[in-house]
C-alpha cells in the first residue's frame, strides 16, 4: 500500500469513515491511540465493513476489546441521539445513520459476547484478582458477615489475635480496599496538586469537575483516576446520571430508550435541551464502564500484592476461622443466602457473571441482607448447607472452641 500522505494523517483533520481505511496498519494502530473519537470513528468504520481484516484484527486486539466496547457503546448513543436529531430536522440523512446505527448494536453485541469471553478467562485461569466471588459459597459466607457486621468484626479480632496478628478489620467494599492498599502502599500513584484539589472540592463541584471530564472524550483528568478519589468518582457519576435521565427522557439509567410521541413537536430550544441531555448521558455512560475497570484493575493489584506479603497467610487463615465461626452461630441465616443464590448458580455452584449480573447482585444482595435484618430468629432454624472450610493448621485451636 502507497504511503499514507500527509492529508490523512490523523493529527491533522478527523477521517471520514471510508478514510480510515487507507491508513496503513503502522498508521492505523497509532491513529487508535491517539484520541477517544478515533476509536469511535475505526468501531464505526469496522462496523459498516469498511476496514480491512488487518485493521479488524488490530482493532479487535485482546489489550483493546474493553476500550472498543466502550467505544461501540458510545458509538450506540451518540449515533441513536444523530437520528433523533436528523429525524426531529427531517434531515435525509436519517436513514442512513438508522442504518449505521443497526450495524453498530450488532457489532457492539458482538464485541460483548468478545469480551465476556476474555473476563470468563481470566477469572478461570486465576489472571483477575479482586473481582466478586463467583461461587455460591463464598459469595453466601462472605454476605453473612455482611449481615452480622458487629459480630463478625468481633470474631475477626479475635482470630487475628489469637494467631498472633495485628488487628485489621475485613475491607467493607472495594473502595475499602482500593484506599487501604494505597495507604499501605501496594498502590503508587502519587498525591500531586491536582489530585489534593480535588479532594478538597465539596460535592456540587466535585460533581461539575466530573461532568467537565466526561463532556471531553478525547482528554481524561489523571487526578479523577487517583484511587483515593474512586469513591467520589462513583458516586459522582451516580448523581449525575440520576439527575440527567429524566431531562433526557431515558427509559432507565442505562438506556436511552424511545422518545416520546410529542417530541416532534417540542419547540427546538426544549428538544435539543433534551438531545443534549441524551448525549451528555452517553458520555457519563462511558465514563462508568472506563471507571469500573479502573477499580477492578485497583482492587487487583492490592489483592496481588497482599498475596506476597509476609502475613497473608496466617489473615486467611483468620478470616476463614472467622467465617466459619459465624456460619456456625447462624447456620438458618446461611442456608437463606444459599437458597437465594441457587437460581443463578451452575451445577457446580458459580455465578456465571453472564448470569448473575451485577445488578442482579446488587438486588439479590439488599433483598437477602433487608430480609435477615427483619427476621432476626425465623420460625423454622434450617441446618446450614454451607461447609466449615478445611481447618488448617494454624487455626484448628481456633475453630475447636
Amino acid at each position: 500500500m502507497p504511503a499514507t500522505s500527509d492529508s490523512l494523517q490523523p493529527q491533522h483533520r478527523r477521517l471520514r469513515l471510508r478514510e480510515v481505511a487507507d491508513l496503513d496498519d503502522t498508521a492505523f494502530s497509532d491513529y487508535l491511540q491517539d484520541r477517544f473519537d478515533h476509536l469511535v470513528t475505526a468501531g464505526i468504520a469496522d462496523a459498516v465493513g469498511y476496514l480491512r481484516p488487518a485493521q479488524h484484527d488490530l482493532l479487535h486486539a485482546t489489550g483493546r476489546l474493553h476500550d472498543l466496547r466502550d467505544a461501540l457503546t458510545f458509538a450506540e448513543g451518540d449515533l441513536q441521539v444523530a437520528v433523533e436529531r436528523m429525524t426531529y430536522r427531517r434531515d435525509p440523512r436519517a436513514a442512513r445513520t438508522s442504518r449505521q446505527l443497526r450495524q453498530v448494536r450488532t457489532a457492539r453485541h458482538q464485541v460483548h459476547r468478545e469480551t465476556a469471553a476474555l473476563r470468563r478467562a481470566e477469572d478461570r485461569s486465576g489472571a483477575v484478582a479482586g473481582t466478586p466471588s463467583t461461587d455460591t459459597v463464598t459469595t453466601a459466607r462472605g454476605w453473612l458477615a455482611h449481615a452480622y457486621p458487629a459480630r463478625f468484626t468481633q470474631l475477626l479480632v479475635q482470630a487475628q489475635a489469637d494467631a498472633g496478628l495485628p488487628a485489621r478489620p475485613l475491607a467493607k467494599g472495594v473502595f475499602d480496599t482500593i484506599e487501604e492498599g494505597w495507604a499501605d502502599g501496594h498502590l503508587t500513584a502519587p498525591s500531586t496538586p491536582g489530585v489534593e484539589q480535588l479532594l478538597a472540592k465539596g460535592v456540587v463541584a466535585f460533581r461539575s469537575a466530573v461532568a467537565d471530564d466526561a463532556r471531553d472524550q478525547n482528554d481524561r483528568d489523571p487526578a479523577l483516576r487517583h484511587p483515593l478519589l474512586q469513591r467520589r468518582w462513583n458516586t459522582a457519576l451516580e448523581e449525575l446520571v440520576s439527575l440527567t435521565v429524566p431531562v433526557a427522557r431515558a427509559s432507565s439509567p442505562s438506556a436511552l430508550g424511545a422518545l416520546s410521541g410529542d417530541f416532534p413537536g417540542l419547540p427546538e430550544e426544549d428538544a435539543f435541551k433534551i438531545l443534549n441531555a441524551r448525549r451528555f448521558l452517553v458520555a457519563i455512560w462511558q465514563r462508568r464502564a472506563e471507571h469500573t475497570r479502573l477499580i477492578r484493575q485497583y482492587a487487583g493489584t492490592v489483592t496481588d500484592r497482599r498475596r506476597v506479603a509476609p502475613d497473608h497467610d496466617l489473615r486467611s487463615r483468620a478470616l476463614d476461622a472467622a467465617l466459619d465461626r459465624l456460619v456456625a452461630e447462624h447456620p438458618a441465616a446461611a442456608a437463606r443466602i444459599l437458597a437465594r443464590l441457587r437460581p443463578y448458580a451452575t451445577t457446580d455452584g458459580r455465578l456465571e457473571p453472564e448470569v448473575f449480573t451485577p445488578a442482579l447482585r446488587a438486588q439479590a444482595k439488599r433483598e437477602v441482607l433487608a430480609d435477615l435484618a427483619a427476621i432476626r430468629r425465623p420460625d423454622v432454624v434450617l441446618p446450614s448447607a454451607i461447609a466449615p472450610r478445611p481447618v488448617l493448621a494454624a487455626t484448628a485451636a481456633l475453630v475447636a472452641r
